[in-house]
């Protein structure tokens, strides 16, 4: 049995990760036998980072290198029906969810105070303590201002909230135009672009964030039914929590 070490499910999507929730989708999607595991120490993850799973007795890491493994090892390939150029489109998409919308999310979640007082309680509940503020803030504010320092040098934290707004706002758009009226991102059938796009666009639009990103976001119709569409089809069996 495969063990996904993954974070929890929160606001009704798998997990308040998207990197998270999009590898969880993506193996059910694939039909791929796994249980999930909460209590993971950081510390034994192999790239210090969650996801991560447990394959033949191995440790792994990275939610894409994760799926490339899987493609390879159980002859699984959910993108087999695109073309070239399909494929192409999907790895741009892809690309741009991960290494430039997703600081969004870190913005929205850990720049703007109002939703910071509201995301450390979610954290301090992940971390299972019952100890006082005292006992667990200085960590947290660690975590928060270490994400700051990440954002800085990977450039988004350099902005400015209007310039952010911009930049996300515009690849949140691009999804939405591309996926036009199709079920899917790629067509009729769901891909890896899907499981990616649920798993990062969920995370923007289900919490309880205020930000005029989300506002934007929660105007984009066909991206929401997409939400709505993939949590229907891949986690119906499954209580996903408030």
């Amino acid at each position: 049995m495969i063990t996904l070490y993954t974070t929890p499910s929160f606001w009704g999507i798998p997990s308040i990760s998207p990197a998270c929730a999009k590898l969880e989708t993506w193996l059910r999607m694939a039909k791929i036998p796994h249980k999930t595991d909460i209590t993971a120490n950081i510390a034994t993850a192999p790239k210090g980072k969650i996801p991560f799973v447990e394959y033949q007795g191995k440790l792994v890491g990275d939610s894409t290198l994760i799926i490339e493994m899987f493609k390879e090892k159980e002859g699984i390939y959910l993108d087999s029906c695109l073309t070239s150029t399909e494929r192409s489109i999907s790895l741009a998409f892809r690309r741009m969810l991960k290494e430039n919308t997703y600081y969004g999310g870190v913005y929205i979640r850990y720049f703007v105070e109002e939703n910071w007082l509201v995301y450390k309680e979610v954290l301090a509940g992940m971390l299972g303590t019952e100890a006082p503020p005292e006992g667990w803030e200085p960590f947290l504010e660690e975590l928060r201002e270490n994400l700051r320092n990440q954002m800085y040098v990977q450039g988004m934290g350099r902005h400015s909230s209007e310039e952010i707004y911009q930049i996300i706002t515009a690849d949140l758009q691009a999804l939405s135009d591309f996926l036009a009226d199709k079920p899917f991102f790629m067509g009729d059938k769901p891909t890896t672009l899907d499981a990616t796009a649920y798993g990062y666009i969920g995370n923007f639009i289900k919490p309880p964030f205020a930000s005029p990103i989300v506002d934007y976001a929660l105007k984009l119709e066909n991206l929401c039914q997409h939400c709505d569409r993939m949590n229907q089809q891949f986690f119906s069996d499954t209580e996903l929590s408030g």
